[in-house]
Formats: structure tokens, sequence, C-alpha cells
């Protein structure tokens, strides 16, 4: 296995109940820099000091240009790319990166897409992203950057995508049994017209967490991979 001890990866977070659970987990593990910041900070860091940038989930929308802290972090995933830093971006972080990447994102035309569910993933996402079931979370859709790869989608549309090294997933990975019941509970009263509840979510998610987690550990060993793999040192 590839000694990831010298990697750093920056994970930016957006809100309390979107950590960067499991993902940040498997990192730790592998005894890599782990580093958290706010994406309302004043200030992001310089993301060449990085090897791997990963932009987490949010209840806010990417496409909202009225966001407060949306300029800084299109900045910071701007300089990572040019910088050939790799990025990993998680549902909200996926559909942000989408759209420096040339990208759109726009509220779901059917609706939410919630659920622990497989996705159907394409003949290039062999050896990189498993079906599932995954986490999915979103109100809204993103496409496919201009010259990226799509790797997975469901009904609502794309659900992973490549450019290089960077790797988008509307997905969430890092979710662990907590953040899911957050999350039910935040949107309680939505779950219903869904044809689920907060009880039957959080049965389903007792039962499915521990495959998820998984699944979460290989991916992060995947995209860590990748994410090392020519990069020169950053100090």
């Amino acid at each position: 296995m590839t000694d990831f001890r010298s990697a750093r990866v920056l994970f930016i977070q957006h809100q309390d109940d979107a950590p960067p659970g499991f993902v940040g987990d498997r990192v730790a593990q592998h005894g890599a820099t782990v580093e958290v910041v706010r994406a309302q900070a004043p200030s992001l860091p310089d993301p060449a000091d990085y090897d791997l940038v990963v932009p987490l989930g949010c209840y806010d929308s990417a496409y909202d240009d009225s966001l407060p802290y949306l300029a800084n972090e299109w900045k910071l995933l701007a300089g990572a790319i040019e910088a050939d830093v790799a990025v990993f971006g998680i549902c909200f972080g996926a559909q942000l990166l989408s759209r420096v990447l040339g990208g759109e994102v726009a509220p779901s035309p059917i609706g939410p897409e919630i659920g622990w569910l497989e996705v159907e993933t394409t003949p290039a996402a062999a050896g990189l992203i498993e079906p599932g079931p995954w986490l999915v979370w979103h109100l809204d859709v993103m496409s496919t950057p201009p010259g990226a790869e799509e790797l997975a989608r469901t009904g609502w549309g794309t659900h992973a995508y490549r450019q290089g090294r960077h790797l988008g997933v509307q997905f969430h990975p890092e979710a662990t049994a907590d953040g899911v019941l957050s999350w039910a509970d935040h949107y309680r009263d939505l779950l219903p017209g869904l044809g689920t509840s907060y009880d039957e979510m959080a049965a389903l998610t007792h039962r499915t967490v521990a495959g998820a987690r998984a699944r979460a550990y290989e991916l992060t060993d995947r995209v860590l991979a990748r994410a090392v793999s020519g990069s020169t040192s950053r100090v």
C-alpha cells in the first residue's frame, strides 16, 4: 500500500453537521496530515501547500453567487487546479468544482434525491467507484464539466465525474450515522413526500452504514493514491 504519511489534506467544511466524517477518518488512519477550514473563514489557505483539497457538502446551493463565502472558495479551488493539486469534491463541493471547471449547477427539475441508493457506474469507474449503496442527499443537480469524464449517474443526473486527478461525487462517502440522522432531522418534514420518514431513514442507516464506511475507505484510498502520484513535495 502507498505510504501517505507525508501527504497533506485540506477539508473545506461548510456546516457543523457536515464534517470530513469517514473520509477524514481514513486520511488520519494513514498518518497523513488532516486540516479542516471553515468555508466562511475571512481567508482560506493556499491550496499549493496541500496534496489534496476536499470541499464538503452544504445545505446552500453552489449556483448561488450571493453566498458571501462562495467567491473565496471558488478562488481556492481554481488555485488548486492551477497548481495541479488534486480536488475531491463531495456533493456541494462537487457541484462547485463542476462550475469552476466550466460545468453548470441548477435546482433539480424532478425534486430532491434522498436515500441510500446505488448509482449506475460507467466502465471508466472500474477500480475507483463502486455502485454503492451510497448516501445520496441533494436538491440540486450538476453537469459533467467540459473535458471531464462521467463516471456515475442516476435518473437525476451526474453523480460522479473525473478530470485528470480531480474527482467530483454527488453522493456522500463521508457520511456517518450521526451526520445522516442530523440531516434527516433537518429535513424531517420533507421525507414523507419522498416515501420515507425519519424513523425509516434511521433504521436503514444503521443497517447500511458499516458497508458504506468500508466503501468510503476504499474510495478514499484510491483518491489519495491519485492525489500523491506524480505530485511534487509540498512543505
